[in-house]
């Protein structure tokens, strides 16, 4: 049993010391520095924009907004009257029991109808609300992409360094109105659109 233990220990102590000469040979990779370019700040080409005019000044924009906009206020609307149909059941159903102008079997039916178009109601508000919330989202992320890539674009064309975007909440408190190109990049905007839909056939 001594000599069995000792063997043991032995194999051991000779594993740990190969993986140890093993992990000795391993050759440590030289730290490299990032290849980071140098810019000069008196040749740096700065440029901005207002978020708030491409709202009211790019036609996709404006095209994509009033689409959910006027889907929003058809599901208002469309919520308002389901409820009123609703609210008008319920008032004939308590009116029908107070006046006594309905048999239990009636008054069960009424109730069983109002209870399937309340279901109703509910479900519609759930599945409607998240589609429309859904829709919205990949509205914002579709133009948000438009305006991204445009922007690159915009950029390269007319040599501008960095373009930064301007407006309430933003990071940027003040900048020389001269490196305003709003406009001109919403008439960039327009006009990407415009090859677009050429292209689509539209």
């Amino acid at each position: 049993m001594k000599f069995k233990y000792f063997t043991l220990i032995t194999c051991a102590l000779s594993l740990s010391l190969t993986a140890c000469s093993d992990a000795s040979k391993e050759e440590v990779k030289e730290e490299k520095a990032p290849n980071v370019p140098i810019v000069k700040t008196d040749g740096l080409k700065i440029a901005f924009y207002y978020s708030d005019s491409l709202r009211t000044g790019y036609d996709y924009y404006k095209k994509e907004d009033d689409r959910i906009t006027n889907k929003g206020k058809a599901f208002e609307n469309s919520m308002m009257a389901r409820q009123k149909e609703l609210v008008d059941m319920e008032n004939r159903f308590n009116a029908h029991i107070k006046n006594g102008t309905a048999s239990g079997e009636e008054l069960s039916k009424m109730e069983k109808e109002i209870l399937r178009k309340r279901d109703q109601f509910m479900q519609y508000q759930q599945t409607q609300g998240a589609n429309l919330e859904k829709e919205t989202s990949e509205s914002l992320t579709a133009i948000s992409k438009k305006i991204e890539a445009a922007g690159k674009k915009y950029c390269q064309k007319y040599k501008i360094d960095m373009l930064l975007i301007h407006g309430p909440g933003g990071q940027i408190n003040y900048i020389d109105g001269q490196m305003d190109v709003t406009q001109s990049f919403i008439d960039f905007l327009n006009n990407e659109q415009k090859l677009l839909q050429k292209d689509m056939g539209e």
